[in-house]
């Protein structure tokens, strides 16, 4: 069933709780998750198949209905290693040597980042891992994905193994897991980053910069996507929201584009959401974004996006730094301003002043 949709008013409210960016201090510490990736199938030694093995989701057939399956609830939710309607585990990617499992270092916390050179290898791990395995509809200029709250039976079951093995009472085993989801909501849950490599939101090297060439946007593209993601985890932790919302991704666009170029561009970022002078283009990325949105609002949502990326512009240095954390601390001081607060005329000089308070 879709989620009910909101006038114009309610979809601009903010989500993000408020925090106080004096309070971090350094990089966040990493979550329970991270280490059990790197020493497994993150690790400079692990194979594709130690992958599958990690990620049981990924033997699941995409079909509709997947999720509510046999073979679905035997390998992700019951942990069992093996189901009749599973694929071979060394069967499921098109192309293995094109898929890598690493750390990624953040101030928002460390995160496994699974890349995938073929697009088909990242749309099955779009399906598989974001979408509950099923055949949902992927957006071709979609080629990034960050992934929270992914079940992981195997890292429970072997929590639930070593608990065991060193006296715990295996029918007190459910408060136990009560107990470690308090200490650490990944103790049995994953987050995670999916990368493709394209040129971001399909935008031409020479829309970007004359100086660029087609070699070097598709790097600077994959800095940006990795920021933008890591964007979204920081807003998700800390700040209690992630959601498919223009809001969001104002966010997540600023701190991509100012890693990636060291700069902020109004007309780029509006490229990229499919928004070209004032208009909407054909199958523009903006509409993954609105689902929640009254449709004959959309036309009343542009020009509010339109005024938010260009105030942007009158900030964006403040962003340019080479200092992560410095980065972090302003990205929170900036999700405290809903979208209608950035339309203001003299939002940017105001937020400046704040910023130097």
């Amino acid at each position: 069933m879709d989620d009910p949709t909101m006038p114009l008013d309610s979809y601009l409210q903010s989500a993000f709780k408020p925090v106080d960016p004096r309070l971090i201090d350094g990089d966040l510490p990493n979550e329970g998750h991270v280490e059990w990736w790197r020493r497994g199938a993150a690790s400079d030694e692990a194979s594709t198949v130690d992958l599958v093995d990690a990620l049981p989701h990924l033997r699941v057939p995409i079909v509709a209905g997947a999720s509510k399956s046999e073979t679905y609830r035997r390998l992700v939710l019951a942990g069992e290693k093996n189901d009749p309607g599973a694929r071979p585990r060394d069967a499921i990617f098109e192309n293995p040597d094109g898929v890598r499992a690493s750390i990624r270092r953040h101030p928002a916390g460390d995160l496994p980042v699974l890349e995938f050179a073929d697009r088909g290898d990242f749309e099955q791990a779009f399906h598989a891992l974001g979408s509950r395995c099923e055949p949902d509809i992927i957006s071709p200029s979609v080629h990034a994905l960050y992934v929270s709250g992914l079940p992981n039976a195997v890292r429970a079951r072997e929590l639930r193994t070593r608990w065991v093995e060193e006296g715990g009472d295996s029918a007190a085993w459910p408060a136990e897991m009560k107990r470690l989801r308090a200490v650490d909501p990944t103790a049995f849950h994953d987050r995670m980053i999916l990368l493709h490599p394209a040129p971001y939101a399909g935008i031409p090297a020479d829309r970007v910069s004359a100086s660029l060439d087609d070699a070097g946007w598709l790097a600077a593209s994959q800095v940006l996507r990795l920021e933008h993601e890591f964007t979204h985890h920081a807003t998700h932790r800390m700040l209690g929201s992630y959601r498919r919302h223009v809001h969001d991704e104002v966010l997540a666009d600023l701190m991509g584009f100012t890693a990636a170029l060291g700069r902020w561009d109004a007309d780029l970022f509006l490229l990229g959401l499919g928004i070209d002078r004032g208009r909407l283009i054909p199958g523009a990325r903006l509409h993954a974004y609105v689902g929640t949105l009254e449709k004959n609002d959309l036309p009343n949502l542009i020009p509010i996006i339109d005024r938010v990326a260009r105030h942007l512009e009158g900030v964006s240095d403040l962003f340019d730094s080479k200092d992560s954390e410095l980065r972090l601390r302003r990205l929170f001081r900036l999700a405290g301003d809903d979208l209608v607060q950035m339309t203001g005329d003299d939002w940017s000089e105001s937020f400046r002043r704040r910023e130097v308070e």
